[in-house]
């Protein structure tokens, strides 16, 4: 199984790396991620005419790719534009620095956004977020264990049917 990894917070993010890291010990990783932060986007694209360019600039990077556009652009590029496309089979997206959890922050996150447009376009997704419960934002500490859970459950969901007809994408947050 191939992943594509993307988030809303750009490639420089720790929960990105926290995620690459963890997940690359059970699965191949290829990454399409956004320049710059991108949160709250929801699952906007740069071709919707709300402003943003139609051109949405591609490069490469050590675990993958820069994109220059949303996280939506990001999983449509790497379903869609990039030479490992045809190997992935599935979509996450994080590690969010914070929950997103009720149905305003799961509109507005691009976190989840990036999930939804993989499964428009057939491919299952995972959106991951880490948070504190008593100060809401973890530390950057909080992500490596997060990226360790995301493997495991990846791991475990190799062979298993989860993402059958009934099931499209699992939005977790990570305590």
């Amino acid at each position: 199984m191939t992943v594509l990894l993307t988030n809303d917070d750009g490639i420089d993010s720790r929960g990105l790396e926290a995620l690459y890291q963890g997940l690359s010990t059970v699965t191949d990783v290829v990454v399409v991620a956004p320049a710059t932060d991108q949160s709250g986007v929801g699952r906007a694209r740069s071709d919707m005419g709300d402003g943003r360019s139609n051109d949405v600039e591609i490069t490469d990077h050590q675990w993958g790719y820069v994109a220059d556009g949303t996280p939506a652009d990001c999983t449509a590029l790497g379903l869609r534009g990039i030479p490992e496309a045809d190997e992935i089979e599935l979509v996450v997206s994080g590690c969010n620095h914070g929950p997103n959890v009720g149905s305003y922050l799961m509109g507005h996150s691009g976190t989840v956004g990036a999930v939804i447009e993989g499964s428009f376009l057939g491919v299952p997704g995972i959106a991951v977020s880490a948070y504190d419960p008593d100060s809401y934002y973890p530390d950057d500490d909080a992500f490596g264990p997060a990226g360790e859970v995301t493997a495991r459950l990846v791991d475990s969901l190799l062979d298993s049917p989860v993402f059958s007809d009934a099931v499209d994408l699992l939005n977790i947050n990570i305590p």
